[in-house]
């Protein structure tokens, strides 16, 4: 979801990124702002007075939005867990955390610490509107909206819609009632993918009323809500379908191998298209030297195939993403989906012992999807108390 994002910023070691839908949505909010809200409540401005406030606007929304999400990395850094980013995107923002809350009463800290940032925020903003509001009527228009933003913001958060602040709120109760994340997870989805439904809903009653602007925004913000809820649980199926596993589990401990000065178009017509391989492995004497892909492949023109040895295009060893064997097979499905990789070598004390391939890894999902895991009662208990890390 997040491929198109950008760095711009690094803040207490966490890196602050920016979606490319940010910028679509921030020149939407701009044009509303100035061509809409501001005239409606304040008269007598320039045009491009209206435009300075309204753009002016919608860049500090986005950094109380920022603000937000800082709130619950501080608190998660605190706690312990690792923030590597954050993601400001087309509905707000996203605190990405390097694995899930151990306990309710982290993911309860961390959830609670936005809303009521955001809340602060508004007070904030309240208060230098009241002392602009004698002083300078752009600058009190301003932070009068800030606040009355940051308010709904704060309300927004709150309520039940998992993974919203007031969803992962949620979870943390149905967790420290029940004693299992799981279960939590599956009551704060099912709530929130009703939530969803119930915007979407709204959304549309507003659209077929004549409110059209505000019925599409509703309705795009329900489906969100929607589809983040029905991922989560969608990763929550995952990791029982492969709990246990290990990349050492998984990995093809076959592969083909090729000498660096094999030529491209050689590789090509006798393994990846006779074989149906998408890498193979560059080595001299046994030393892998690097991987050639299909994408490397698809890098040189068709003409040149001939005459480009592989070790010229290949992705060097150094540059290769790997895993140790005992790496947690759903995690590596995961780093195989955010670094949109098709394969990751397994590396053993300096040495590949074998391959995952994404393709290997979503066949056998499928099959469990199919077949049902087969694990004992106790197991089950087992993996329904164990939060994924």
């Amino acid at each position: 979801m997040f491929g198109g994002s950008f760095r711009v910023a690094r803040v207490f070691g966490i890196d602050i990124e920016i979606h490319f839908s940010w910028l679509v949505i921030l020149g939407i909010l701009a044009w509303a702002l100035s061509e809409g809200f501001f005239p409606t409540q304040y008269e007598g401005w320039a045009t491009s007075t209206y435009w300075i406030v309204g753009t002016i606007s919608a860049v500090l929304l986005f950094l109380t939005v920022l603000i937000h999400e800082l709130a619950h990395a501080l608190v998660a850094l605190r706690k312990g867990l690792e923030v590597p980013r954050i993601t400001l995107f087309i509905f707000g923002g996203v605190s990405h955390l390097g694995r899930q809350p151990r306990t309710a009463g982290e993911e309860f800290f961390i959830s609670a610490a936005g809303p009521l940032t955001s809340v602060l925020v508004a007070v904030v903003t309240a208060g230098l509107a009241w002392f602009f509001s004698t002083r300078n009527e752009q600058a009190e228009a301003v932070f009068t909206y800030l606040a009355f933003v940051n308010v709904l913001l704060a309300i927004f958060n709150t309520l039940p819609g998992f993974p919203l602040d007031g969803g992962r709120v949620l979870r943390s109760i149905v967790w420290k009632k029940t004693g299992s994340f799981r279960r939590a997870t599956r009551v704060a989805g099912a709530v929130g993918q009703a939530f969803g439904y119930g915007i979407i809903v709204l959304g549309l009653l507003l659209f077929f009323t004549g409110n059209t602007f505000n019925g599409i925004w509703f309705a795009l913000i329900g489906w969100f809500l929607l589809t983040a809820a029905r991922a989560e649980s969608g990763s929550l199926q995952l990791d029982a379908m492969l709990a246990g596993l290990t990349a050492r589990d998984v990995m093809r401990e076959e592969w083909v191998s090729v000498s660096p000065a094999a030529s491209i178009q050689d590789v090509v017509d006798d393994h990846m298209l006779s074989g149906a391989e998408r890498c193979v492995i560059v080595a001299r004497e046994g030393a892998v030297l690097g991987l050639l892909t299909v994408s490397d492949v698809r890098k040189v023109s068709r003409d040149d195939w001939r005459n480009t040895p592989a070790q010229r295009v290949m992705t060097p060893r150094d540059q290769i993403v790997t895993v140790i064997p005992d790496a947690r097979a759903v995690e590596v499905m995961r780093l195989l989906a955010d670094k949109s990789l098709n394969q990751v070598p397994v590396i053993d004390a300096g040495r590949m012992i074998g391959l995952v391939t994404r393709r290997e890894l979503v066949d056998r999902v499928k099959l469990t999807e199919q077949i049902g895991p087969q694990r004992s009662e106790a197991a089950e208990r087992e993996l329904d108390e164990t939060v994924p890390r």
